[in-house]
């Protein structure tokens, strides 16, 4: 990884951290988040939705459950489980009366009547794609007419579900993940899907693509042809996540995707990316408009609302415990300076109510250079790099020594040293005969000595002072060495990102929930210890007691 990645890194951080910080945060006199979650068997809300005419009543869904309070979250009851089943609900919605509940699921549409006390499907279509309902939208002004967004197209009914047609037009296999109804005009609707945003003019029967988002055809086959995918998790792989109308000028279409908010002022004619200083992720899950003509966006990580003044996004945090946002709906006739948010998370129901301590979170702007100050006491990345070398012997000045030393061993003769000590002796042979005999005589002794001598031998290879073994050995050495100093500094680097990102998150994000702050002060510790680990404590001596 090079200087310039990491300084990508390093203002990725601060313009975070800048765009959150100096903005402040929503200035909601009064209210807090409060987590409302008794009563309730799951930890991950998927979906809320709070009733028209009574903004006590509020539906709430988790994979396998369907909850009501009809207390604004003091007592919830759970109304339709599929605990004992394959079955994973998507979303809930409800009729204009707010009596009527919808529930759509991996395995069709289900209603519950008088408050759902009472359940039946009146909708599965053919095959797994046509049964899972992903959306819901009813005729505000004609109940009777429900349309439903599936993981294969759209589908329509004019009489509560007797009786289902495909809508027109759509392409092959579009994964409809919301509908929205036009403020102005009932019959006109608007589809988020797969491939991109489509419009009907004729309350969902047909449709034409008013916007095309380019989907890699990998990944439709792997959505379509991977038979161990869970469906009910197939919405969040899907670019495009929720559209919205503006209540107050019908004109503004919204689509939440997970590449950031998307914005038509002309009914869908053209789309521009809206602005996202104070985001700390642009992965925006869902979306709503209160009466005030306020934007609120539910994302991974935390709930913001969009300031048009100011073009920003302020983060609101105050009391919530987890920035792991999947829906948000509002009471919707609570009047403009009294409206109530509710938040389906992965760590339960959340809303905002009145406090004793004033605000969802306040914090006072702050300049440049306060914030780069604050972390002016802790080493900088090129110094723990630079430890991180040192600790594993890893530096590249170590390849560049044992080069120089290569060269110099050339200029050295090849010295040898032998000394010599031993006896030196004779022998011969020869043939005696006489009168009486004959025979061969061998004499080893015939002189005896001893010899003793020193020698010293000095060469030299001239190729050597060009080029000589121990390059080669060295060449091997140094590949290793680089890859392994690759490594360490990009783990290293890494881990010294991370930490830093987290300690932004929980100045810009204060966790509220003492076991929330335990986790991330936990983590803040493991990532230190992993540096720690790397440059041989160089980062935890650095820092103050």
């Amino acid at each position: 990884m090079g200087k310039a990645s990491f300084c990508f890194n390093v203002v990725f951080a601060l313009v975070l951290f800048f765009n959150t910080s100096a903005s402040g945060y929503e200035n909601q006199p009064g209210r807090q988040w409060v987590n409302v979650s008794n009563g309730i068997m799951d930890t991950v809300i998927k979906d809320v939705v709070v009733s028209d005419e009574d903004p006590e009543v509020v539906y709430i869904i988790s994979d396998k459950a369907v909850y009501v309070t009809d207390n604004s979250g003091e007592s919830w009851s759970e109304l339709l489980s599929f605990r004992t089943t394959e079955n994973f609900i998507n979303v809930i919605a409800l009729s204009g009366d707010s009596e009527t509940v919808y529930v759509g699921t991996t395995d069709g549409l289900f209603r519950g009547i008088d408050r759902g006390s009472t359940w039946e499907r009146i909708f599965r279509g053919v095959g797994d794609l046509e049964n899972a309902v992903f959306s819901i939208a009813i005729n505000l002004r004609d109940s009777e007419i429900i349309i439903i967004g599936t993981m294969s197209g759209i589908f329509v009914t004019e009489d509560r579900g007797r009786k289902w047609s495909k809508a027109k037009n759509l392409q092959a296999q579009s994964i409809v993940t919301s509908i929205a109804t036009d403020g102005s005009n009932h019959n006109i609707l608007y589809a988020a899907s797969g491939d991109g945003v489509y419009k009907s003019f004729d309350s969902g029967a047909s449709w034409n693509r008013i916007y095309e988002l380019i989907t890699p055809e990998e990944d439709y086959q792997y959505l379509f042809e991977d038979e161990d995918e869970d469906i009910s998790k197939i919405r969040y792989v899907i670019k495009t996540r929720d559209i919205l109308v503006d209540p107050e000028d019908y004109r503004n279409i919204y689509l939440a995707t997970s590449n950031g908010l998307f914005i038509s002022s002309d009914k869908g004619i053209s789309w521009k990316r809206l602005n996202s200083p104070g985001l700390l992720s642009i992965n925006i899950r869902s979306i709503t408009a209160a009466d005030n003509n306020a934007l609120y966006a539910a994302t991974d990580r935390g709930v913001y609302k969009y300031i048009n003044d100011s073009a920003r996004w302020l983060a609101l945090s105050g009391g919530i415990s987890t920035t792991d946002i999947h829906s948000l709906d509002y009471s919707k006739h609570t009047g403009n300076d009294n409206v109530v948010l509710w938040s389906a998370t992965g760590h339960g129901i959340f809303k905002t109510a009145r406090s004793a301590n004033g605000s969802l979170s306040e914090r006072k702007e702050m300049t440049v250079e306060e914030a780069l100050s604050m972390f002016s006491h802790e080493p900088s990345i090129e110094e723990i790099r630079q430890a991180a070398m040192e600790y594993a012997e890893v530096q590249p000045e170590k390849i560049k020594k044992w080069r120089k030393s290569a060269a110099r061993k050339a200029w050295l003769p090849d010295l040898r040293v032998a000394y010599d000590d031993a006896e030196d002796w004779q022998s011969s042979t020869y043939f005696y005969k006489n009168t009486y005999e004959e025979q061969y005589v061998t004499d080893d002794d015939i002189t005896e000595g001893n010899d003793r001598g020193w020698s010293v031998s000095m060469t030299w290879e001239l190729g050597d002072l060009i080029y000589n073994s121990a390059q080669t050995s060295i060449d091997v050495r140094s590949r290793l060495m680089v890859q392994l100093r690759d490594d360490i500094l990009n783990e290293v680097t890494r881990l010294h990102f991370e930490r830093r990102r987290m300690q932004i998150e929980m100045i810009t994000l204060p966790p509220t929930d003492p076991h929330n702050r335990l986790d991330k002060e936990l983590r803040l510790q493991e990532l230190t210890a992993g540096i720690d680990a790397l440059t041989g404590s160089y980062l935890s001596k650095r820092l103050p007691r």
